[in-house]
């Protein structure tokens, strides 16, 4: 506390408030009834804000029953109750019963490319990426970075925008364009990355990008799936030694712990999404902390990935309504939707990446290793300043970190790694921008969904204002009766491929068909489902297979049954019969003679 008091001290000696003296203890004032309204009037541009329960958001110990100033929209003075003084004239702010916070800031985000029911370069306008900006403000996100998501010269020009005030939304911070290997990145952004080749391709590209003036530089080891082509170490390298020197962080997606270990050690400076594949090691959390390499988990990010297929609970919930539309509830909840999730083949992939996500978050923050806020908000079924909120949930209750530690990672860290000097931390000096929570995040951290009051250069925003005039296009938010009609067909078969799954399989593929055709008194085996047509000695079976799996299935068949391998055929001595398959391409023949 003695920071702040000495700080007091020195702007009212140097006379930099202006003011002549101090009014009487705000605790004899008439109450606000800590709603964060004003009392009595004001004839200065100060404010004294008193009564919250302040978060630094460095760490350091809450301040209970805080006193502060703002001055022309700067914290010029922090303390304990009695420890600041209202100056004469100044607007007196009672923050009583609130948690005060910094605002949030995100290193991992996608604004622009999300409408609702489609994700995708088709999307990315000024509107849509106007409107995201918005809607992370609503929620108190005040600074976001899109890392590798931007095209042409939209984000800059935005940005510049934002920081003169012409536009109403978090700060924005682009990386441009991502850059991947030749085939790679993901695919729905192919348009969007830049893909090299090698080494001085790579440094090529990073000259041009700081050319552009981008702020950070983003690179992709694969798809963001651990599947496609990988740049290669000269390639990478490259990347960052290049970004260095003009002065910029590389930021990487990876998914493999063996990708995530040479990256640290070529120099990369954070990781923004989770190590996936296996459990990440002592190795790779020493050389993170070594080399001060940070994580962006974006937890909730890999978790839309399946979600929907069980219908969360957040689902619909308030603090979602307040910004995006019940039809965008009520579609993510129709049956449909849900069955399309569950019938996704890589569905228990997902889910299995999303638990080693959760379990490498736990070991890399109980280990040391710097973690930031970032949740690749704006991607597919993900809406921003909402998702952020989710995401320090998450980190907590189910990454394990501390309701604190959580709350600096989304506020002191990322700003310290951007570069931002006038955010991040509530301090002297530093831009008054902050939340006032009707409830303590510290002692539950779902409270982190209500932000409250957010006050802006030290003035309270009307939050609905940010987001009365955008919309989100909700005509892809409908279910016609041809998408009810193949959801009934894609159900019912996904109903029998599960029912035959239990069956006993024979070969590679099929299980047993329920009636076999005789010849000669045999009961010739057929596959479930195929169709059947007898001629004479011969069975004529068409099923759309290949040739060695339906001759995989009569091999191992008619061994079950007995029969010897004789040749290309199959014998029996009681009765004294021969059995000969011919196999091709969507068929068999089956050919019974006499021993």
């Amino acid at each position: 506390m003695k920071r702040y008091t000495k700080s007091l001290t020195a702007v009212i000696l140097l006379g930099l408030l202006g003011l002549a003296g101090c009014g009487s203890d705000p605790g004899t004032a008439e109450s606000g009834k800590g709603d964060g309204k004003q009392v009595g009037g004001s004839s200065s541009d100060v404010s004294f804000f008193y009564g919250g329960r302040l978060i630094p958001g460095d760490g350091s110990p809450v301040i209970e029953d805080s006193t502060f100033l703002v001055s022309n929209g700067k914290f010029t003075a922090i303390g304990k109750k009695g420890e600041v003084m209202p100056p004469k004239g100044s607007a007196r702010i009672e923050l009583t019963g609130r948690t005060i916070t910094p605002v949030f800031i995100n290193l991992q985000a996608q604004p622009g490319l999300n409408n609702g029911a489609q994700y995708g370069p088709k999307n990315y306008n000024r509107d849509s990426m106007t409107a995201d900006l918005a809607r992370y403000e609503y929620y108190g996100v005040m600074a976001v970075l899109t890392a590798g998501t931007d095209s042409g010269d939209l984000a800059a020009s935005v940005r510049d925008e934002v920081r003169q005030d012409k536009i109403k939304g978090a700060r924005l911070y682009t990386a441009g364009q991502g850059i991947a290997a030749k085939g790679g990145g993901p695919s729905a952004l192919s348009e969007t990355t830049i893909q090299v080749s090698g080494a001085a391709d790579a440094r090529k590209t990073v000259d041009e990008l700081a050319d552009k003036k981008v702020d950070a530089v983003k690179i992709w080891m694969d798809n963001g799936n651990g599947k496609g082509a990988k740049l290669k170490p000269d390639a990478y390298t490259a990347v960052i030694e290049e970004a260095h020197k003009h002065n910029l962080k590389v930021v990487a997606e990876v998914f493999d712990l063996a990708d995530a270990k040479d990256l640290a050690k070529a120099g990369v400076d954070g990781f923004v999404n989770s190590i996936r594949d296996k459990e990440v090691d002592d190795a790779l959390i020493s050389v993170m902390k070594e080399k001060n390499v940070f994580l962006s988990p974006a937890l909730t990010a890999n978790e839309a990935k399946f979600a929907y297929a069980d219908t969360p609970k957040w689902l619909g919930e308030q603090t979602m309504r307040e910004v995006y539309p019940a039809q965008l509830s009520g579609y993510l909840m129709n049956q449909v939707v849900v069955n399309r999730f569950k019938r996704d083949p890589e569905l228990g992939a997902y889910r299995q990446a999303y638990d080693m996500a959760v379990k490498n978050l736990k070991k890399l923050a109980a280990g040391g290793v710097k973690i930031a806020l970032g949740t690749n908000s704006g991607v597919a079924d993900t809406y921003p300043g909402y998702f952020e909120l989710r995401e320090m949930i998450a980190m907590a209750d189910e990454g394990g970190m501390q309701p604190m530690d959580v709350i600096k990672s989304a506020t002191a860290i990322p700003a310290d790694i951007l570069g931002i000097k006038d955010l991040g931390t509530l301090a002297v000096g530093k831009t008054a921008d902050f939340l006032a929570m009707p409830s303590n995040p510290l002692e539950k951290i779902s409270n982190i969904k209500d932000v409250g009051i957010l006050y802006v250069n030290g003035n309270e925003q009307q939050r609905t204002a940010l987001i009365q005039n955008i919309q989100l296009n909700t005509s892809g938010l409908k279910i016609t009766k041809q998408d009810q009609a193949t959801d009934e067909a894609l159900e019912a078969q996904r109903r029998k491929d599960e029912a035959d799954a239990k069956l006993p399989h024979y070969g590679s593929k099929f299980p047993l068909g329920v009636t076999s055709p005789k010849l000669h008194g045999v009961a010739i085996p057929v596959p479930k489902d195929s169709k059947v047509d007898v001629k004479g000695d011969k069975v004529n079976v068409s099923l759309k297979a290949s040739a060695a799996d339906l001759r995989d299935f009569y091999a191992k068949l008619l061994a079950v049954y007995k029969w010897t391998p004789a040749g290309n055929c199959w014998e029996k001595d009681s009765p004294a019969r021969r059995v000969c398959v011919e196999t091709a391409n969507n068929s068999a023949v089956v050919t019974v003679t006499d021993k």
